[in-house]
């Protein structure tokens, strides 16, 4: 399989720039002690800032792979050497951004490369704004938490660029169920690097052939075992299994790591019927091992998906919203994950149903309200792919269906109703994660370039 998108890196290479002048003298510009301003003081001042400017980094978000760091020193002639300039050009195909510590590092800008100025005052801000004006991306870190929040907000974006999925189609223009979805992913990929791989809903026949019960087993087992209640074919449930597996063994063949599937094409086909299995559980076990996995092929839920799922770095729900009041909306399928507090976090309680009423296809029912934030964050992408619908709301209630798509969520927000008629821009399928990431997402939409339409 494609390498996870959630365990790429950020490669950065750290630039720390220094003023040393060639002797003492004072002006406008310098003024202090002399003792203070000789070649040889400000050389050793130069030296403590390097080795401090190194020491800060070890605060740094783990999504940041350092490189060597550069000491990019000058004079009063304001000119960085070219042997300090082939240091920095070492590895300049794998940089993501220039990381510019204490003094700006005159004609950086040559390399049209992202910058963020890690430096609390006018050199910082000014470099930016300068940067900005000639069409190079920029940041300004005033500290270690801004750094840290500006790179996880590129990591975001570098993890979505990083996403290939797989989508297992019946070819319709639109699908049956979903009319609204985004129908040419090249738009996705040129706009955010988000790479979409379409083959037949029945290629993955032949591989789900391959998996054998005693591969599938002990996966199965686990599952049922941690159910607080079974109300599934337990021998059945091993094609659920099957189905899971044959989809990872289809994404490391085709490098991918993202997975999607066409649901009433594949319904309508009654291959699941004569195969005793449907896709509800290979999503949410994807989605817990932080593998994007969304319903019918929906792209627009999808992409929403992967900026919430990267940014939270934890699973996202998927469902069907309905207005019950002006304060309350519902929300149904059946892909919970269980690690939707967050990736390392204790898994939530949950039952072991079926979808059917002939007791085959295993959906886990799990009980919201065990957020560990007070809010979740819902969102969906509209057609053309260049606006994200967010909104804000509380569970307030968990329901379960003994058939169909299900668990039932009850979610308190402000005008549903209108939240409702603006989805008629978006279309109907729900991204939801645990946690308020409006303003998160706000930000990485600022920086990936679409808009936001908070519901």
């Amino acid at each position: 399989m494609k390498q996870k998108a959630m365990e790429c890196k950020l490669i950065v290479r750290p630039i720390v720039g220094c003023l040393t002048h060639s002797h003492f003298w004072e002006g406008p510009c310098r003024a202090g002690r002399r003792e203070q301003m000789t070649q040889e003081a400000e050389t050793k001042a130069a030296d403590a800032a390097f080795e401090k400017a190194k020491k800060i980094l070890e605060g740094a978000t783990d999504e940041i792979e350092f490189l060597d760091a550069v000491d990019a020193r000058y004079d009063e002639k304001f000119v960085v050497g070219e042997d300090v300039y082939a240091q920095i050009e070492k590895d300049m195909d794998k940089v993501d951004f220039f990381l510019c510590m204490n003094w700006r590092i005159p004609k950086l800008e040559r390399y049209k490369k992202t910058v963020v100025i890690l430096q609390n005052g006018n050199e910082g801000i000014d470099f930016a704004a300068y940067c900005r004006s000639i069409g190079v991306e920029a940041y300004v870190a005033m500290d270690l938490r801004d750094l840290n929040e500006i790179a996880h907000i590129l990591w975001v974006r570098k993890a979505v660029a990083n996403t290939r999925a797989l989508v297992l189609t019946a070819g319709s223009q639109p699908t049956f169920g979903i009319q609204s979805l985004i129908r040419d992913p090249e738009i996705l990929r040129q706009k955010y690097g988000f790479e979409v791989v379409k083959l037949p809903f029945t290629a993955i026949m032949p591989y789900m052939d391959a998996i054998t019960d005693e591969e599938a087993r002990p996966i199965a087992d686990r599952i049922i075992n941690g159910s607080k209640d079974t109300k599934v074919n337990t021998e059945w449930f091993l094609n659920d299994i099957k189905y899971y597996l044959a989809a990872k063994k289809m994404m490391d063949v085709y490098q991918c790591n993202a997975f999607s599937t066409a649901c009433h094409e594949l319904c309508t086909s009654e291959i699941p019927q004569e195969r005793k299995f449907t896709p509800c559980m290979c999503h949410s076990l994807l989605k817990d091992e932080g593998i994007p996995s969304g319903c019918e092929e929906d792209l627009n839920a999808m992409m929403a998906m992967l900026i919430m799922q990267y940014a939270a770095k934890r699973p996202a729900f998927m469902g069907n919203p309905s207005h019950e009041t002006d304060e309350l909306l519902l929300i149904h399928h059946a892909v919970p994950a269980l690690c939707m507090n967050g990736y390392g976090t204790k898994p939530l309680d949950y039952k072991l149903w079926a979808f059917t009423g002939q007791g085959f296809g295993g959906k886990l029912q799990v009980d919201f309200t065990e957020n560990q934030d007070d809010y979740v964050t819902l969102g969906r992408f509209n057609p053309a792919g260049d606006t994200m619908c967010v909104k804000v709301g509380e569970v307030i209630r968990s329901e379960y269906a003994e058939t169909y798509c299900s668990p039932y969520y009850y979610i308190k927000m402000d005008d549903a109703r209108t939240y409702m008629h603006n989805l008629a821009g978006f279309g109907h399928h729900q991204a939801l994660i645990f946690g308020d990431y409006s303003k998160q997402i706000k930000e990485i939409a600022k920086v990936m370039g679409f808009n936001v339409l908070e519901g």
